[in-house]
């Protein structure tokens, strides 16, 4: 399967040729939140009806700068992810959208324990070969959530989860700055950075493979 990871659209369209290509011939879009900048369902259809033309396998969460409007605009298309586990074939996808808590009171955001108990309702599959994570926040303390001042701001029960469940890859995205890759165990952590000047492909074979662009 080969999977195309995005995140942080922030409402932005007219994507390139080349970009439209690629999500034409993946076998899944994947969307990290953040489809919207501050918008609701009218903005978010306006780029996943795109999408949707080009590819009907697609699996999207809200982020924090995407009103309800957006949950509701993913749960009416059958792409929704938050709170939610599907399975394609062998490979389990589950999600959670929003981030932690911010000083700037953005649409979405939840307290830690909030996102706990959002978690508590996803449970490894034993028959599954793969297990995918997708969330806007990046976990605690890692490559992928220090800001440019330094700072970490991801979420400590997503980390929890994460080192305690160990899925095989989780896609997240909210800080811009922090594009690249960690891992917390045997968990491979990417946030690709904002679409579509950054992306990421992912093979899952026998293993997963993986390259940023």
């Amino acid at each position: 399967m080969r999977i195309l990871g995005i995140t942080d659209i922030h409402g932005r369209k007219n994507f390139s040729a080349d970009i439209l290509k690629i999500i034409g011939e993946v076998d899944l879009l994947l969307i990290a939140g953040d489809i919207t900048n501050f918008g609701g369902a009218d903005d978010a259809a306006e780029i996943i009806d795109e999408f949707k033309q080009l590819n009907e396998k697609i699996l999207a969460v809200p982020g924090n700068c995407d009103t309800t409007g957006v949950n509701q605009k993913l749960i009416d298309s059958g792409v929704n992810l938050h709170g939610e586990t599907k399975k394609n074939n062998d490979i389990v996808f589950f999600g959670i959208g929003g981030c932690s808590r911010t000083p700037f009171n953005t649409p979405q955001e939840y307290s830690e324990s909030d996102i706990e108990k959002l978690l508590q309702n996803f449970q490894k599959e034993k028959d599954a070969a793969f297990h995918i994570m997708v969330t806007h926040s990046p976990p605690a303390k890692t490559r992928v959530d220090r800001t440019f001042t330094g700072f970490h701001v991801g979420s400590n029960s997503i980390r929890k989860f994460i080192e305690k469940y160990q899925p095989d890859l989780v896609l997240c995205g909210h800080i811009h700055e922090a594009v690249g890759v960690d891992k917390i165990g045997k968990t491979i952590i990417i946030n690709p950075g904002p679409f579509p000047k950054h992306y990421v492909l992912i093979d899952i074979t026998e293993k997963i493979s993986y390259k940023l662009y």
